[in-house]
């Protein structure tokens, strides 16, 4: 692994804050000039840190006006049942979010819908036929106090 200084966190804080700076902006707010931040920059993309980049889109403004937090229970815990599961879950475009979890519950699925007759459809359609489900709870969410991706570097 890649021994990161405190200059690299500099780089890594300020794409993580703002995805859509230029490399100028970052060696600025990093305090170097463009050609080290660069060379920086494709390092730590090589080494793996930076796993790459993307676009955050509003939902709302989109027509995705609910999500939902679903917990599962599966009814074994055989490994080719996980891989199926885990597969079934990765061709379902409203799952944005599938978490193996210890505890109660074997994972937690964030799921987004227009509304709440499309996570109906959804589960009915979907969900239910999901590869060894034993058990399944939804709440959803009213407001999202926080949501970020962001490390605390």
């Amino acid at each position: 692994m890649h021994k990161l200084d405190e200059t690299d966190l500099r780089i890594l804080r300020a794409m993580q804050r703002d995805g859509s700076l230029s490399v100028t902006e970052i060696a600025e707010r990093a305090g170097l000039s463009q050609s080290p931040c660069s060379r920086r920059i494709a390092m730590l993309q090589d080494n793996g840190i930076i796993l790459g980049k993307r676009t955050v889109l509003d939902a709302g403004q989109l027509g995705f006006h609910t999500l939902v937090i679903v917990r599962i229970k599966l009814q074994v815990h055989e490994a080719a049942l996980l891989a199926q599961f885990k597969a079934a879950v990765r061709e379902i475009p409203e799952i944005q979010i599938a978490l193996l979890v210890l505890g109660d519950f074997d994972f937690y699925l964030r799921i987004v819908v227009r509304d709440i007759h499309h996570y109906q459809t959804l589960l009915q359609d979907r969900l239910v036929s999901l590869p060894g489900v034993r058990e399944m709870h939804s709440s959803v969410i009213l407001e999202v106090v926080k949501d970020s991706a962001a490390l605390p570097i």
